[in-house]
């Protein structure tokens, strides 16, 4: 019993490493956003810059949250914020899936694999399941160790 308690909180602490950096990797894109819409010569700078603007403060509250859940990791009492962070992670890979699908259909032939979006949404998913899958594993084992 020992053993799987300790795999779960290193699986809790390897998961919500993983909301952490997806966090950041948002606030990367957000800044290359606002540096993109604010160039001299951006078509569309307004539109980058304000999206950019959206997406850094969304980043930065799931940063925020996810560092939370990292602290609080080891004593398994992140659940609830572990398992908002899974749903969230999950529906934007399903919006990155969907990008790609429409993005892969200006190729001629369906490719995903050529796509820039296959890894990340990818990735996406994966934390997001693994995310999800744990929170529900280990509520179940604490609704059958109550008396």
């Amino acid at each position: 019993m020992g053993t799987d308690q300790q795999s779960r909180v290193s699986a809790r602490r390897v998961i919500s490493l993983g909301h952490v950096m997806v966090g950041g990797a948002a606030l990367v894109l957000s800044g290359a956003m606002m540096i993109m819409g604010r160039a001299p010569n951006a078509g569309l700078g307004g539109v980058f810059l304000g999206l950019g603007l959206l997406l850094a403060l969304a980043a930065v509250l799931f940063t925020y949250v996810a560092v939370l859940v990292l602290r609080r990791a080891p004593e398994g009492r992140g659940g609830l914020l572990s398992l908002t962070l899974s749903v969230v992670e999950l529906v934007a890979g399903a919006a990155m899936a969907a990008a790609m699908g429409v993005a892969v259909q200006g190729y001629g032939a369906f490719e995903p694999w050529r796509s820039p979006l296959l890894l990340p949404t990818v990735l996406l998913v994966a934390l997001g399941l693994a995310g999800l899958s744990l929170e529900v594993v280990s509520r179940r084992h604490e609704a059958t160790d109550l008396p």
